[in-house]
């Protein structure tokens, strides 16, 4: 192809480019405001640009100023996929699109995360083919031929590689979408896919919070989440099974079971919990981290996560109320009784150092009834007279402090492991971190640092805190060690 050739199919592909994006509907969403005008900026120059060389005139300022226009446009784009969490993929216009494909906010994805494709309305499908074919249309410009006929040597970035790595269903979709020019054609395979697996935030991470944000509740991601495998928790084994089926029951589509995890600290309850959700998140399982500062933003969690394909764990963490504490009123209606029913994607799991959620001092009912008192001043029951500290409702009191604890259908306890699972626990986890000491001389070097940083409790965190301080003095002296016997053999 000739130059003027290849300059004539450039002006066509910014023509085309120019349609696209006034052929996006107000419900795609894939570009802000801001990018658009970016965009339309620089494909309004480049045109300019494609008039100058088929005329033949300061090429060489137009290289600069072409090059120049599209750096500042990568430059807006990459800044806007970094704000987005960019999901992976080069940093372009091409790779920016396909993450927000994924993860839009188009009301065709929304219906397709609630119902099955089939059943969106044909005229909703047909909005999205329109815009897919737009976005198609800007996905592909050859940036490459327009920089080099210009005389830049400026290409777009590479996709990042994943050598190593399985692709998923998402990755194989944009792949498709990468190598094709007909998105249209594969709107169904996407609804398909958001359908299956959700969009945005909500598939990408395991665990939230639930924060307040301006006024408006939102669950924010957690981006790092504390990962640990399930098989790892030693002991309890029949009780943590317990709450595995009825996180199973959950994702199955049952109603599952509100649950109270208690026991001594350090046993393992939080702990517990990061677990299932690490090994069901496949499956859809999310955490909701629920601190008590936004127990008042528990109402509008039902909303939040209302008819998302999720399944969701609400984690109420070392839950502990003094009497009277207004939240015990508002998680108890939260929980069970109040007139919006829970979603059925909504699980809650609390965890507490006690069985009983709300502290009540050690009280039993006090005072005597009135046919108990003491009758040496004539009349008093007659005339009503009662004792200072008789209190009528006592019972109903001390019941309605009991209320919130009845939420809570399962109520497991994680005792702390016995003596020899113990220290079948340290060689464990001293063996999973490379440690490969023998096991009376790890034990002792363990009762030595468990008593010297008075760790009364054997547990799996007093197990863990060993390893982490353990483990560089034993490579230390293992590499000091390998390093003398090589002195030795020279």
């Amino acid at each position: 192809m000739t130059r003027s050739k290849e300059t004539l199919q450039i002006a066509g592909q910014v023509e085309a480019m120019l349609t696209a994006l006034d052929r996006f509907s107000s419900f795609s969403q894939l570009l802000e405001p801001a990018e658009i005008e970016q965009l339309r900026f620089l494909l309004r120059y480049a045109h300019t640009c494609a008039d100058r060389l088929m005329a033949g005139k300061q090429a060489q300022r137009t290289a600069d100023e072409l090059a120049a226009q599209h750096q500042r446009c990568s430059d807006v784009l990459l800044t806007a996929a970094l704000n987005g969490d960019w999901g992976g993929g080069a940093p372009d216009l091409q790779g920016l699109l396909l993450n927000r494909l994924l993860d839009g906010r188009h009301s065709f994805l929304r219906a397709c995360e609630e119902q099955a494709p089939a059943d969106v309305p044909a005229a909703l499908h047909q909005v999205a083919c329109r815009d897919l074919q737009s976005a198609a249309v800007l996905a592909h410009p050859r940036w490459g031929i327009w920089l080099r006929l210009t005389g830049s040597d400026a290409e777009p970035l590479a996709p990042m590689s994943r050598d190593g790595v399985e692709p998923t269903a998402v990755d194989q979709l944009k792949e498709r979408f990468a190598c094709s020019e007909d998105w249209a054609g594969l709107a169904g395979e996407l609804g398909c896919l958001i359908h299956e697996h959700g969009r945005g935030e909500l598939r990408r991470f395991p665990a939230f919070r639930l924060v307040g944000r301006e006024a408006k509740p939102i669950l924010e991601p957690i981006r790092h989440f504390a990962e640990f495998p399930l098989g790892w928790l030693e002991g309890n084994g029949s009780r943590i099974q317990v709450l595995e089926e009825n996180t199973r029951h959950f994702l199955a589509g049952y109603r599952a079971h509100n649950a109270l995890i208690w026991g001594p600290r350090g046993g393992g309850k939080s702990t517990l919990i990061r677990a299932l959700v690490g090994k069901f998140f496949d499956r859809g399982l999310r955490a909701i981290e629920i601190c008590p500062s936004c127990y008042h933003l528990l109402p509008d969690l039902f909303t939040l996560v209302r008819g998302r394909r999720q399944r969701f764990v609400g984690v109420l963490d070392n839950v502990s109320l003094g009497r009277g504490d207004d939240s015990l009123h508002l998680l108890s209606r939260t929980l069970d009784g109040g007139l919006e029913a829970c979603p059925d994607n909504l699980v809650f799991y609390a965890t507490s150092n006690y069985k009983d959620l709300v502290d009540r001092e050690g009280e039993r009912p006090q005072g005597l009834g009135q046919m108990q008192l003491d009758d040496e001043r004539p009349n008093r029951v007659n005339q009503s007279i009662q004792a200072e500290f008789y209190d009528p409702q006592q019972l109903q009191r001390l019941d309605q402090e009991r209320a919130l604890d009845d939420r809570f259908a399962l109520k497991i306890f994680l005792d702390l492991p016995s003596r020899q699972q113990y220290r079948a626990m340290v060689l464990s986890y001293a063996r999973r971190a490379g440690i490969d000491l023998p096991e009376e001389d790890l034990l002792a070097a363990f009762e030595v640092w468990r008593m010297r940083h008075n760790h009364d409790l054997g547990g799996g965190r007093t197990a863990r805190d060993f390893i982490d301080a353990y483990l560089p003095q034993y490579l230390r002296d293992k590499g000091e060690s390998n390093q003398s016997s090589s002195s030795s053999i020279s």
